[in-house]
């Protein structure tokens, strides 16, 4: 390669770096799999405190040149804590296992279309763009259209995107790229973001930015608890000799350390050993629990709108009926967003690439919940008028049929008793009269 051989710190693909074989990585344009177009450099992991979740913001905010790098990083590992990722499973599906249907301007059910919006490609398009409420942005790509159904969903990596230039960049930081919103890469491209919290950027910064800080936590309160743990918790072994000869005292150390994992120790007659405690260091570790719950509960209110959406238990006391109720409000939340984003984006864009979808067919989620709630409420309204027409017959007067119809919505016939048992008042009159005679 000639002068390049000297060159350090630069990558030059010269060949797949997975097969060895190929041409390798070539900065392409190509509209239906962008991920060509951006280096196979992996982004560094690093440790993450409280100044790197300042650093990822201030970075955002920069007036000039802002990036979306440390953030992307950050995220990386916020999203390992596992209270986190249930929190985002619990929320994703909610969306994901609710039922939906494309319907006509006449509120009719496309029946057809409905089926085959139920294929993978689907679920995959909406759990991608869910993704974007906790991350703050996301660009969907796809390669191919077969049988009306989308090939190859993917996403590109959020690092190498630019949402305040709307730039796919080959490697971060870099100011040239992409214009993903302009063709032909917009016809094979979705690009989900949320609304800005502060008007310095486009678009949001993500749920996982406000997780972060006590996710951080989190994290060092685990590392805090297993010293905690290690010191007080494991009995620590020690022996006292006076044996002097390296051979001797190696034995002795061999034995200690084969009786398990736990510390030890050897020291001389005179040599002490001690532990500075706490004054309450027995119930100590109460300390990292109620912490880590508190933390928790915080993540669960901002993922899930209330600290006990994820672990409230029913027949317990608590807010479990303001829970339920936090979760219903963010399910109709991510419903309408993603509503908004498939009629927008993705039904227009398979119909500009030839798919025959029906225009005016709209992509909506079932209403059970609504639905339900009108049901009960209207059966709830109408028993109310049948005691009242009831308590004013009981009364002796009579309601006309025509106030029932339009009060209930139900066709209603005045019942002859006579028709029903012929003679059975009469039968009926004479065996009372006969009770009553003989007392």
């Amino acid at each position: 390669m000639g002068l390049i051989d000297n060159i350090k710190n630069y990558w030059f693909p010269t060949a797949d770096p997975i097969t060895g074989g190929g041409e390798g990585f070539k900065r392409e344009d190509n509209p239906k799999d962008l991920n060509r177009y951006i280096a196979r450099v992996q982004l560094q992991r690093i440790r993450q405190d409280v100044q790197s979740w300042r650093e990822s913001v201030a970075e955002a905010e920069l007036a000039y040149y802002p990036h979306r790098v440390k953030m992307q990083r950050l995220f990386q590992d916020t999203t390992l804590n596992g209270h986190i990722y249930a929190c985002m499973q619990k929320r994703k599906a909610l969306t994901l296992l609710k039922d939906y249907k494309l319907i006509s301007e006449a509120g009719e059910v496309d029946e057809k279309w409905s089926e085959k919006f139920k294929e993978q490609w689907c679920y995959d398009v909406i759990n991608y763009a869910l993704d974007s409420i906790f991350y703050g942005y996301q660009l969907i790509n796809f390669e191919a259209i077969e049988n009306d159904s989308l090939k190859n969903v993917k996403i590109i990596k959020r690092h190498n995107i630019s949402p305040d230039r709307f730039q796919v960049v080959s490697y971060v930081y870099s100011l040239q790229g992409i214009q993903f919103l302009e063709e032909p890469y917009s016809d094979w491209t979705f690009y989900v973001q949320t609304p800005s919290e502060n008007g310095v950027s486009p678009c949001g910064y993500g749920l996982l930015y406000r997780c972060a800080l006590y996710e951080i936590f989190l994290r060092n309160l685990l590392g805090y608890n297993g010293d905690f743990v290690e010191l007080y918790s494991q009995p620590f072994r020690y022996a006292k000799t006076d044996k002097t000869t390296e051979l001797e005292r190696g034995k002795l150390e061999e034995m200690l350390r084969d009786m398990g994992s736990s510390g030890y120790g050897i020291f001389d007659p005179l040599d002490e050993i001690g532990f500075i405690e706490a004054k309450n260091s027995g119930t100590g570790f109460l300390g990292y629990e109620n912490l880590e719950q508190r933390c928790e509960k915080k993540i669960s209110k901002i993922i899930l709108g209330h600290a006990d959406a994820l672990d409230s238990v029913s027949g317990k006391l608590g807010n479990t009926q303001e829970s339920l109720e936090s979760i219903e409000d963010i399910e109709v939340m991510d419903n309408r967003f993603i509503e908004h984003f498939f009629n927008a984006q993705v039904l227009p864009k398979m119909r500009n690439l030839g798919v025959a979808i029906p225009e005016g067919l709209k992509f909506k989620f079932s209403n059970d919940k609504e639905k339900e709630e009108a049901r009960k409420k209207e059966d709830e309204n109408n028993k109310l008028t049948a005691e009242i027409v009831n308590t004013l017959h009981m009364a002796g007067f009579e309601v006309d049929e025509k106030y029932i119809k339009e009060r209930t919505g139900i066709d209603v016939k005045k019942i002859d008793v006579n028709s029903i048992n012929p003679g059975s008042t009469t039968e009926i009159s004479a065996k009372l009269n006969s009770i009553y005679g003989e007392l």
